[in-house]
């Protein structure tokens, strides 16, 4: 029967350190990482325009050359544009980071006292919810980042109802197994 108990404590800390990390991506989602521009399409200049400096300079040619320089242009506009919107990215997930990190530490330490609040009533509870604290202060962001995954394609896409939901399944679940432990498992 010792091995079921540890094998509770060890499920009742990590349930509730997932709920954790789902329900902070839900509630709080990432920022959104910025899509690489797709460079613009060009005409490749055929040879016979190199082939003499007449050719070089005709209408034709000249055209392609203007388009071409045009383009480039075009591409390095949207390299700027982009490698602004990658800053302002990078200073808001760092913002992020902070308070997804403090969030995970705030919440493992209520995890932390409620552990010591039901420490008379089921040490068996007391000791998962005092588990599920540290590996909620540890792995908040990490698990932030995983729930993030199943967003969209890029990984860092806006809460949707799926989020929600996953992590009212998660809580429904956490409490489920609370209830169960303090119910139905022996302390010893």
């Amino acid at each position: 029967m010792k091995w079921i108990n540890r094998l509770y404590i060890f499920f009742l800390g990590i349930i509730l350190t997932i709920t954790t990390g789902f329900g902070v991506a839900a509630f709080y989602p990432q920022p959104e990482i910025p899509v690489y521009p797709n460079p613009t399409f060009t005409t490749p200049i055929p040879e016979s325009c190199n082939s003499t400096p007449k050719a070089q300079v005709s209408p034709e040619c000249q055209n392609l050359l203007d388009r071409q320089k045009a383009n480039a242009l075009q591409d390095e506009q949207k390299q700027a544009d982009f490698n602004q919107k990658m800053e302002k990215y990078r200073n808001a997930d760092a913002g992020y980071t902070r308070t997804a990190v403090f969030l995970g530490i705030t919440i493992g330490a209520g995890f932390a006292i409620l552990g010591i609040a039901f420490i008379k009533k089921s040490r068996l509870v007391a000791t998962g919810l005092l588990l599920s604290g540290v590996l909620t202060a540890i792995l908040t962001r990490l698990l932030i980042n995983l729930a993030s995954l199943g967003s969209a394609v890029n990984g860092t896409a806006r809460a949707d109802t799926l989020s929600f939901v996953e992590f009212a399944v998660l809580f429904f679940l956490s409490v489920i197994v609370i209830l169960t432990g303090w119910f139905r498992l022996s302390d010893s």
